[in-house]
């Protein structure tokens, strides 16, 4: 609808006269105003991000620098609530446009060094975390996040070094404390991160890493009952933690409370299903609570996920020589040694289950293996020694357990399965002088002429 040249020429007069009358206003004016207001919108993202809200944060700095374009702290600020989204490469170039515009800001210099960290770029971190440390020599996080990069490059006593710098700068500085002790843990020197860890926790009792690794230190320094009070505090604030769990359950087995611990595994086990690790060490647990059956499906369990496992294919072994199935355990020892031919353990299974099973051929092939891998085990020259007398090898019988006896003097039964083996090759003298030494060292092992 179109309006009356009246009406038209009235509004027209009215907005003339405004114009006339409004003052002028100059670059300046318009300049300072927009910085004002970007000063505003800068402010109220950082308002968005303190409250974690992230997404509001963004959309404040960058309406902040629609306005101001050259607002250095608007950038930084900008990449800190992306890179806290995930968006790392976005917030480096922010952090970069920060630092060309301000060039002496060690802030800038520190966050571009974590997203770089975040990106797994740790040479690039320590690099940017260096040029923070330059224009801020006491700048306390900047060192504590180039230790933590140092870390991951595998430069452990450089990262301790700026770690105890930024506490040097900071006594207070939380995430160094955690992070030093994190790192003396790491060199099983469990008794120096103590205090520091100590500290971390109390400082910041909220973060649960600081007490995980505080419990883990008190059962690596041996103070066994404080890791079990520490680690039940952890999982009564963090129930939903597997991890803690877990660690609860090893710190349990190392006392021998075997129920406890694994109790503390099977709720790891609820929390997360497939970890490996925790059903082995549930499955020794129930070994040592003389649960074979379950010990075997906890077993089983662990050897499904990783079916070349070699510590799954050894226990299982022992579980089911544990329950007399000798046929099973030899063929686990077997695949054992497949997998892990430097491990003689495993032939040491295998000789057992097939001198149980009376396959004594297929033992003297494994002791034939086994004793030049432990050559001064006393035991694998006696189970030698037994195979061989059971299939009339009177000679090699008598060789091994002769050596037995050599190794460990005190071996009673060597000594009277010797005197066997000497009177089976006619040697009444020294057999009768075995079972003497034999009945010398245990009384309960009568010479075979004085049995009835």
């Amino acid at each position: 609808m179109r309006m009356s040249s009246g009406r038209w020429a009235v509004a027209f007069a009215i907005a003339l006269i405004s114009l006339v009358n409004s003052p002028a206003r100059t670059t300046a004016d318009t300049d300072a105003q927009n910085s004002q207001e970007a000063a505003k919108l800068n402010h109220r993202g950082l308002d968005h991000l303190n409250k974690k809200e992230y997404d509001q944060a963004v959309t404040s700095f960058r309406e902040a620098l629609q306005l101001q374009p050259e607002f250095p702290d608007a950038l930084d600020n900008l990449g800190k609530a992306l890179e806290a989204t995930g968006k790392d490469s976005e917030a480096i170039a922010d952090f970069d446009k920060a630092i060309q515009l301000a060039p002496q800001n060690a802030a800038a210099y520190a966050d571009k060094g974590l997203a770089l960290f975040h990106e797994g770029k740790y040479e690039d971190a320590a690099a940017a975390y260096r040029q923070a440390i330059e224009h801020h020599k006491n700048f306390s996080e900047a060192q504590n996040g180039l230790g933590a990069a140092l870390l991951h490059l595998g430069k452990n006593d450089e990262a301790m070094a700026a770690f105890r710098s930024a506490i040097a700068k900071n006594p207070k500085n939380a995430d160094a404390l955690g992070n030093l002790g994190s790192a003396l843990l790491s060199e099983n020197k469990a008794g120096e991160a103590l205090p520091f860890l100590r500290k971390a926790h109390t400082m910041r009792p909220d973060v649960p890493e600081f007490l995980e690794n505080y419990a883990r230190a008190l059962d690596e320094a041996g103070q066994t009952h404080e890791a079990i009070a520490a680690y039940h505090k952890l999982i009564t604030k963090y129930p939903d933690q597997p991890a803690a769990w877990a660690q609860l359950g090893h710190t349990y087995y190392k006392s021998k409370r075997y129920d406890q611990a694994a109790a503390a595994f099977q709720k790891s086990l609820e929390l997360k299903q497939d970890q490996q690790d925790v059903l082995l060490a549930l499955g020794q647990a129930q070994v040592d609570q003389g649960k074979f059956r379950e010990a075997i499906q906890s077993f089983e369990k662990a050897l499904a996920l990783r079916p070349d496992d070699f510590y799954a294919l050894y226990n299982l072994g022992n579980a089911y020589y544990a329950q007399k199935d000798y046929a099973k355990s030899a063929g686990f020892y077997e695949k054992a040694f497949a997998q892990k031919p430097d491990f003689p353990d495993s032939l040491v299974g295998l000789g057992a289950s097939q001198l149980a099973a009376n396959k004594f051929d297929d033992a003297i092939v494994t002791y034939q293996k086994l004793i030049p891998m432990k050559p001064d085990d006393a035991n694998v020259r006696f189970n030698a020694g037994t195979a061989f007398f059971n299939v009339g090898k009177f000679q090699d019988a008598a060789a091994n357990y002769r050596e037995a006896v050599r190794l460990n003097p005190s071996f009673a039964h060597a000594h009277y399965n010797l005197g066997m083996a000497l009177l089976r090759l006619n040697d009444s003298k020294s057999a009768q002088a075995e079972f003497a030494e034999a009945n010398r060292l245990d009384p309960s092992l009568k010479p075979p002429a004085a049995e009835k």
